[in-house]
């Protein structure tokens, strides 16, 4: 991993540490699977490479459904809503 992309993580680390949001598992369609605390969830996907069915399977997760998102928020509805708005301004660029 570059330093840049070193520094990045670092700091959306660091913000989601300030921000006290955790990670949230939903559906394709957004129904809430399951939300994981944040420690775990990073030190989960960053042995993982970056690779989110293999951090839930690390979190415990085995039957997590093809197409989960992964969101980060302060609460699941803050979280797809976030997800919701940046894949809307996604589709007018």
């Amino acid at each position: 991993m570059t330093w840049s992309k070193r520094k990045k993580a670092q700091d959306q680390c660091r913000q989601r540490r300030q921000k006290n949001e955790h990670a949230f598992l939903f559906t394709v369609e957004g129904h809430l699977l399951r939300d994981i605390e944040r420690i775990p969830w990073e030190v989960a996907l960053a042995d993982s490479g970056g690779n989110a069915a293999d951090a839930a399977m690390a979190c415990g997760l085995a039957d997590i459904p093809k197409g989960t998102k992964a969101l980060w928020g302060r609460s699941a509805a803050e979280a797809w809503a976030t997800y919701r708005r940046w894949q809307t301004q996604r589709q007018r660029a």
